[in-house]
């Protein structure tokens, strides 16, 4: 009956660490994404300079949340 829990909270614990390490990959992928929407040209118009500012943004702020608020759970959990 040990051995069973025993292989099921590690299946459960590797489980927890590769959707993690998943979360922040991705996190990062927003990140960088967010910078290369902001980055326009000088002759963009106004118009499209507002939108891809915004969702670059957006691109960023989700992106940090995603590959911090993990490392941060992790670091207070003692796991």
């Amino acid at each position: 009956m040990n051995t069973e829990f025993g292989e099921l909270a590690q299946a459960e614990y590797r489980a927890r660490h590769v959707r993690r390490r998943v979360y922040i990959v991705i996190g990062l992928i927003l990140i960088v994404a967010g910078y290369f929407l902001m980055a326009v040209g000088p002759g963009t118009s106004s118009d499209w300079v507002l939108a891809r500012a915004m969702g670059g943004l957006a691109c960023i702020v989700v992106g940090f949340g995603m590959a911090v608020l993990p490392l941060l759970a992790h670091w207070t959990s003692g796991d």
